[in-house]
């Protein structure tokens, strides 16, 4: 019996890691699929089709448009099945939200705000990824780097899920909250990248 149940466990454990896997993996290159299209910043004005209106703000789309008039910006939309991309510009910075009216989260996006060249020292590189790594286990945004053949940069982005819905109070100003997050971790990033120069600068002097 011991070894039936030893034997139906580890198959259990088989087919679970398999489908983590799977759902990571289709998670990543989502994501991957995604900075491609944005990679140049400014690509999907060619796409934005005329926005609609959403005045009904029970609706995901229609409360994140209107929360985003509220704090200064001017967001456009496009359509892509069940999802709308939203584009704003927040203190001089290209942000996208991806929602769906189906869902009560959303998808904060801030992509390209550091490159570096594929062919950069491997020293360079190697603190970046360092650097990454530490603001991972700090911050409240989640950073990433892609690589992009085609132009020969390694660039850094970042996102946040976060629940968004109409019975959160001044929702305009935890949006504002949020979003400083992702400048925080800008700085962070940039900080700790001058920082890295600095001290191989100085063993390379010694």
């Amino acid at each position: 019996m011991s070894i039936g149940i030893t034997i139906a466990t580890v198959i259990f454990c088989f087919y679970l890691y398999q489908y983590i896997e799977e759902k990571k993996q289709a998670k990543e290159e989502k994501e991957n699929r995604f900075f491609e299209e944005l990679k140049n910043g400014d690509n999907h004005n060619e796409d934005v089709t005329e926005e609609p209106t959403y005045l009904d703000e029970r609706t995901i789309t229609g409360l994140v448009l209107c929360t985003l008039r509220k704090i200064g910006c001017e967001p456009e939309t496009e359509e892509r099945g069940d999802l709308t991309w939203v584009y704003f510009t927040y203190q001089g910075e290209k942000f996208t939200i991806e929602c769906n009216d189906s869902c009560r989260f959303i998808v904060i996006y801030d992509t390209w705000w550091f490159q570096m060249s594929v062919y950069s020292d491997v020293e360079e590189i190697a603190d970046l990824h360092k650097v990454i790594n530490l603001a991972n286990q700090h911050a409240n945004v989640t950073v990433i780097h892609t690589v992009n053949q085609e132009i020969e940069e390694i660039g850094v982005h970042s996102r946040r899920n976060i629940l968004f819905i109409s019975q959160i109070p001044e929702i305009d100003q935890y949006l504002i909250c949020v979003l400083n997050d992702f400048f925080k971790v800008q700085r962070y990033v940039v900080t700790e990248l001058e920082k890295c120069k600095v001290r191989e600068k100085q063993e390379t002097n010694r």
